[in-house]
């Protein structure tokens, strides 16, 4: 199976890269962001146009979306960056991903569920809870 993995040169794209090493899977890495010596194509989530070509060209069937804008203090003042890249990215993926009958697997984190009463594993049905401006935005991707 072709597996685009986005934000491919963050914590978590790192971590992906490391596991799908000896898999029978085509791992094709991406981010805005490179790294002398990491091999990433450039891809920008937040322009759907660009995603589609990427995902056509290379016959994707997957993502795995480690995008997203981390930064929590810096969410609260500047929500329309966090916005459009923990909201509006992913619904692109969600698009292209239909178009193609493929799957994205997106990546939560404890700031969607992290206020009372969630101190226990989440369910697929739970509400959020979410944190800050951070939170927030992570919810609206969901």
């Amino acid at each position: 199976m072709n597996i685009l993995v986005t934000g491919a040169n963050g914590q978590l794209g790192n971590e992906i890269r490391i596991v799908s090493q000896n898999t029978g899977d085509n791992y094709i890495f991406t981010d805005v962001n490179q790294v002398d010596g990491v091999e990433t194509i450039f891809l920008d989530i937040t322009d759907i146009d660009a995603v589609r070509l990427l995902v056509n060209l290379n016959d994707i069937k997957c993502i795995i979306n480690c995008a997203a804008y981390t930064n929590v203090d810096a969410a609260e003042s500047n929500e329309p960056m966090a916005e459009l890249l923990n909201a509006k990215a992913p619904q692109n993926l969600v698009v292209v991903m239909k178009e193609v009958g493929g799957l994205l697997v997106h990546v939560s984190t404890d700031y969607v569920f992290g206020k009372e009463p969630y101190n226990t594993p989440c369910k697929e049905n739970q509400q959020g809870t979410p944190i800050g401006v951070y939170g927030q935005t992570k919810l609206h991707g969901e």
